[in-house]
């Protein structure tokens, strides 16, 4: 019976595979182009120049959205109706809309003008990008980010061994080109890890998890440890229960958000309840707890967009003032802003845990990595950030495409299928 059956599908194995069309042999070339780009160019020469970002990230997303152009017009169409169309989508998309209401009333529209157009053409480029990703996701593809990661990685600690002043110097720490590497390794492995274990390459896994880990001690930097151990921590919980994982963080991290102005005030209370003195490393959540007080109508709309940026660079805001996102986001475009980027969290981490679990743990480890380095205040609020988490949703799109095409069928479909 066994004979009869490898009998049977070995013309359907043997049959010839179609040659590709001229128009998706160019297609394919500039989508492999385009991950290239983000995924070995933008790591590995964000070691060596600062601005390498702002130009790798567009001109990847570019290759991939032209790449796109040469399939038919009709898919295109309906892939952007139906993404546009789900409740994450419609969500951003409101965030996005009250962030630009909220130019109308900020105080310094000359600098935020310009900061919103950056930011929003990174998310737009990187939501078209990955919406656009071929529906044939090839293997190589998958190990572009984890080969560029590990390239960067080695560079970074070869240079922070060595001292060079110019890696390693800045006017502040968050301006370094060594810091922009950290950080970019932190944010990236996440998805890098889950494109391996789809390979099942559990080694090499294993390995750039550990040159990354090397990179963040390398740094001694207290964010960059506590991101990389809370992404740690999460990826390891959610292998055996992802959905619970998502619900829970999910739930965590919009009430964070939502009740963020209570945090500085039960700071204080705490500090006067227990009697002890504040130190310098409260400076930052006393500020925070005066500006609540004492600007409490404004959190309902915010001061608009770009406030809080330029108000520490013209010292309108004490020094002391927390970047951390909790407050930017706050202060800057008040409770519908927060209120509604909190639901968009709800969303996410709900998604991410039903999506299939080859994927769900990196996803999920990705978000919590992300998020607390935005929390704890590195970079929340500049464009350099934004932009490299718009390479960072472009790597979890391919790797959950991936992973859907991936899927294997069930028991019972097997089953089927052989007793027929």
């Amino acid at each position: 019976m066994r004979m009869l059956r490898s009998r049977e599908a070995k013309p359907m194995s043997a049959a010839p595979k179609v040659a590709e069309s001229p128009a998706e042999a160019a297609a394919n070339l500039l989508t492999r182009l385009g991950l290239a780009t983000l995924f070995v160019g933008l790591p590995c020469c964000g070691v060596f120049w600062r601005g390498a970002i702002y130009v790798l990230m567009p001109v990847g997303a570019i290759l991939i959205l032209l790449g796109a152009l040469l399939h038919a017009p009709l898919r295109r169409t309906r892939r952007l109706s139906e993404a546009l169309t789900r409740q994450t989508s419609l969500t951003a998309l409101f965030v996005g809309l009250w962030a630009a209401l909220s130019l109308i009333w900020t105080p310094f529209p000359a600098e935020a003008y310009p900061r919103f157009l950056q930011a929003s053409g990174a998310a737009l480029l990187a939501a078209l990008a990955a919406i656009y990703l071929p529906a044939r996701i090839q293997p190589f593809d998958l190990y572009l980010l984890p080969a560029g990661l590990a390239v960067a990685s080695t560079a970074t600690i070869g240079l922070a061994y060595f001292g060079l002043p110019w890696f390693l110097g800045g006017f502040a720490f968050d301006e370094t080109l060594f810091e922009l590497a950290l950080v970019t390794a932190i944010v990236l492995v996440w998805p890098a890890l889950g494109l391996l274990s789809l390979r099942e390459e559990w080694m090499a896994a294993a390995s750039l998890a550990i040159l990354v880990a090397s990179v963040a001690l390398a740094g001694l930097a207290q964010i960059a440890l506590l991101a990389t151990g809370a992404g740690a921590l999460v990826f390891a919980t959610a292998m055996s229960r992802p959905e619970r994982t998502a619900k829970v963080l999910a739930w965590l991290m919009a009430g964070l958000f939502v009740l963020a102005p209570l945090i500085p005030l039960v700071y204080r209370f705490t500090l006067r309840l227990t009697g002890v003195e504040a130190g310098p490393v409260s400076a930052p959540m006393l500020v925070w707890g005066n500006l609540v007080v004492s600007q409490w109508p404004r959190l309902i709309t915010g001061h608009g967009y770009g406030f809080v940026h330029r108000g520490l660079d013209l010292v309108y805001l004490p020094l002391e003032t927390p970047r951390s996102l909790l407050f930017v986001l706050w202060y800057d475009l008040g409770v519908v802003g927060a209120a509604g980027f909190a639901f968009l969290l709800l969303q996410l981490f709900t998604a991410a845990g039903k999506i299939p679990a080859s994927a769900a743990p990196a996803v999920l480890s990705g978000l919590a990595a992300v998020l607390t380095i935005a929390i704890l205040g590195i970079a929340a609020d500049q464009i350099w950030w934004v932009t490299l988490i718009a390479c960072d949703a472009i790597a979890f799109a391919l790797l959950i495409k991936a992973a859907d095409k991936g899927r294997r069928p069930g028991a019972d479909a097997i089953r089927a299928l052989e007793s027929g």
